[in-house]
């Protein structure tokens, strides 16, 4: 998988978006923006989009209202800003599941591709492999090994069928040819409470809900999903590192606009987007949290767009994992 656009990359980009942006018009100055989040109240995308909608607002002049509007794996809140006037007043800040929904799921009421104009592509996040402590295992090669010799019958748990922290251990698991049963709940919350409770044995989420349990030693981490370590794991090995050619699986975070919004429009909000990822205590946030800030300028988005899109087919069919829309 292509690595997330990097920063000096960004900004590059950005002198090029400056100048189009002056070049054209823009929104009108005062007028409110409504940042719809596809998931429900305090989830990683709704704390992430609250917590950027102050710099947001400022760079803009403008409020930036948070709109929650969640269901059907974020299938609701995408459709509902591919079908809203393409005037920059509605944005939306979708998870990598917009690239991962199309893959596994038929009748969705808008095409990523068709209906929405990529903004940018604003913070990344590997998944963090866990096992309980007490099953023993101290390195995916090790877990792997007893999974071959049938010591191990090794119960996974996922947020949700057909997300990525169901389709990443599917795809691992086949490359390595061992079988594991998945077990689907409805969320991160319930995921960590079975995990925790003997439900399940293993799980990948993001660090930050896996670090407490890593600090207290109810949770040990085996690799993450990233295309290097993660900074506050030095010594868990990535999954390319355990010989996994290509198996990233970023939970990333974008922004979206309607289609037929003027370029202007986009060009003016990643540009403020792109402001308030600069402040340093959204940065120090971020870093807690073991993300990436990248905030890349549109058409670098939609070329990273457009690779996940064919990455996650493939995945699909690897898995053969299909769920209703």
């Amino acid at each position: 998988m292509d690595r997330p656009i990097c920063r000096r990359t960004f900004f590059k980009l950005g002198v090029v978006a400056a100048a189009a942006f002056a070049a054209g018009p823009g929104r009108a100055q005062g007028a409110p923006v409504r940042i719809v989040v596809p998931f429900a109240p305090g989830g990683g995308n709704d704390i992430f989009a609250r917590l950027l909608a102050p710099g947001i607002s400022q760079a803009l002049k403008s409020p930036a209202i948070v709109d929650n509007r969640a269901g059907a794996s974020g299938n609701i809140g995408a459709s509902y800003v591919a079908h809203a006037a393409p005037d920059g007043k509605t944005v939306l800040y979708a998870s990598s599941s917009i690239v991962i929904n199309p893959a596994v799921m038929g009748n969705i009421p808008f095409d990523v591709r068709r209906d929405l104009v990529p903004v940018s592509l604003a913070v990344s996040q590997p998944l963090t492999m866990v096992v309980r402590r007490d099953l023993g295992i101290s390195s995916l090669s090790e877990l792997l090994a007893r999974m071959r010799s049938q010591k191990i019958n090794l119960a996974y748990g996922n947020a949700s069928l057909g997300s990525i922290s169901n389709l990443t251990p599917e795809i691992l698991f086949r490359r390595a040819n061992v079988s594991a049963l998945s077990v689907p709940y409805k969320g991160a919350g319930q995921l960590m409470t079975a995990l925790l409770g003997g439900e399940v044995q293993a799980a990948f989420m993001i660090y930050p809900v896996a670090k407490p349990y890593l600090e207290k030693g109810d949770l040990v981490a085996l690799a993450t999903t990233g295309q290097g370590r993660l900074k506050q794991l030095p010594r868990i090995p990535t999954l390319v590192e355990e010989g996994f050619a290509d198996l990233v699986a970023d939970q990333w975070h974008g922004v979206f606009m309607p289609a037929g919004t003027p370029e202007a429009l986009a060009v003016e909000f990643q540009m403020a987007l792109s402001s308030a990822l600069e402040e340093a205590a959204v940065r120090r946030r971020m870093d807690d949290e073991g993300a990436a800030v990248i905030g890349s300028a549109p058409k670098a988005f939609a070329e990273y767009l457009d690779k996940e899109l064919a990455r996650w087919r493939q995945i699909a069919r690897e898995t053969g994992i299909r769920i209703s829309a």
